[in-house]
């Protein structure tokens, strides 16, 4: 369940921050403003703040892991969509549902790990959770441009976006927490 759900977070801000190293293409391609770029990732951290708090609640009176593999499903594939986005708005869209796919994740996963483990292990199990998201980060940005000079900008959103939609159907394996009523 730990290491499922470190990865899971792993690929999350890998798929949120491999866009960054895209940029130099993506500007080339499109003639992107700057402006625009920066669309492409602050949309993500807005979709998220927004809907943080309404997904984490869900997830409280639902379930946990139900709600991680659907989050993970959608920011995964909508990864995978940005392969055709056509233009910067379809692309700016693809990217707005990775936010929705990531919202609420953090919340979510932490409160899985803090339910499935024992107290004294929780603050190491949590640390390690919450390094996954700087560790992911800097692979994104690394695995994107190293894929997109190799293959093409729009290969990388592939590439990062298939382990993230595994990971979330093995997910359905882990065992869930009792709902509170």
């Amino acid at each position: 369940a730990f290491a499922m759900t470190f990865a899971l977070m792993l690929f999350d801000y890998i798929d949120r921050q491999v866009i960054v190293s895209l940029f130099p293409q993506l500007k080339a391609e499109w003639g992107l403003s700057d402006k625009q770029l920066g669309g492409l990732v602050s949309i993500i951290s807005l979709v998220v703040a927004v809907g943080g708090i309404p997904v984490a609640l869900l997830a409280d009176r639902l379930s946990r892991v139900k709600t991680i593999v659907a989050m993970a499903a959608t920011w995964s594939l909508a990864t995978i969509s940005c392969v055709f986005a056509g233009n910067y708005g379809q692309l700016f869209t693809a990217r707005a549902i990775v936010g929705l796919g990531e919202t609420g994740y953090g919340s979510v996963g932490a409160a899985l790990i803090a339910s499935l483990f024992p107290r004294r292990l929780r603050s190491a199990l949590l640390g390690a959770f919450f390094a996954a998201a700087s560790l992911g980060s800097v692979l994104g940005v690394l695995l994107g441009g190293v894929i997109a000079a190799r293959w093409g900008w729009k290969a990388a959103f592939g590439v990062v976006g298939v382990p993230g939609l595994v990971l979330a159907l093995l997910y359905l394996l882990v065992r869930d927490y009792k709902t509170v009523p």
